[in-house]
């Protein structure tokens, strides 16, 4: 395990980001930050191999628009809290890439116990962003446990666009014990109904949405076989009265129960899809 407040560097990411690259090329797997706030003024790339751990303490106060944290194949982040403090940030905070290859259910890529909360009070941003967007790019049995994502445009954002030749996937990822609070769009799932470019089979068990006057949309989902249960709260704090969940055209065999969300504002266009709505 290496510290990261034991590099110099001109700034708190330049510090981190050396940290990490230390780590990734001298096999140590753990890189841990101290009881402090840092200052995350450009992007950050957790290398393959390598854990970036963040002490209780801990926390990245963002100011800009970039990419907060991108994590290649086989890193890990666990115990994030990232704070978005630009009025003018409107990217992810952490992305995915399927150019590296999140294949193999034995990779050891994880997302645990992350807070992400747009402070600035713009309702920006993404939260977390998987993205396969060329032949072979995937990113499947990723698991996303005990995160908080708060005040921002899209809470999670699945995609998978058709390429020229071959498939990409964002397939077979879970994500567990997640709450969104106060977004505009808390889930969207955006590809075809199934290959060359698919989200399918990917599972949001015990989800916590917390609906406001800023939310437009719970649910937009396209492929098949995804699965999505747990509570929606406070339908009456949304200020229109239009659809929350939308399932596209290209959808089919999805599963939604999210409770507390009336069939009227569901709108089916898909095949098969079951709503269990108590």
């Amino acid at each position: 395990m290496v510290r990261a407040d034991n590099f110099s560097a001109v700034n708190d990411t330049a510090m981190i980001q050396a940290a990490i690259d230390y780590a990734a090329d001298n096999n140590v797997k753990t890189v841990e930050l101290i009881d402090r706030d840092y200052s995350i003024t450009s992007p950050i790339v957790i290398k393959e191999g390598v854990l970036l751990k963040f002490s209780y303490g801990s926390r990245f106060i963002v100011s800009g628009n970039f990419r907060v944290l991108e994590l290649q194949r086989n890193s890990s982040l666990i115990g994030a809290y990232i704070a978005i403090d630009d009025r003018a940030f409107n990217s992810p905070v952490i992305y995915l890439d399927g150019k590296y290859k999140y294949y193999n259910s034995w990779f050891k890529t994880q997302v645990k116990d992350v807070t992400i909360v747009n402070w600035s009070g713009s309702h920006k941003g993404t939260g977390i962003h998987l993205y396969a967007n060329g032949p072979g790019h995937e990113i499947s049995f990723v698991p996303f446990e005990n995160v908080k994502l708060v005040g921002l445009n899209i809470g999670v954002f699945l995609q998978a666009v058709q390429t020229q030749g071959g498939y990409s996937y964002v397939n077979a990822n879970t994500f567990n014990d997640i709450v969104i609070d106060d977004c505009v769009k808390c889930i969207s799932l955006v590809s075809g109904e199934t290959i060359p470019n698919e989200c399918s089979g990917n599972t949001f068990s015990n989800l916590q949405i917390q609906l406001s006057s800023a939310t437009t949309n719970i649910l937009l989902s396209n492929g098949q076989y995804n699965v999505f249960g747990g509570m929606s709260w406070d339908l009456s704090n949304v200020s229109h009265n239009r659809s929350l969940v939308q399932f596209t055209s290209t959808s089919s065999y999805n599963v939604f129960a999210i409770r507390n969300v009336p069939l009227s504002r569901i709108t089916d266009n898909g095949r098969n899809n079951k709503k269990e709505i108590l």
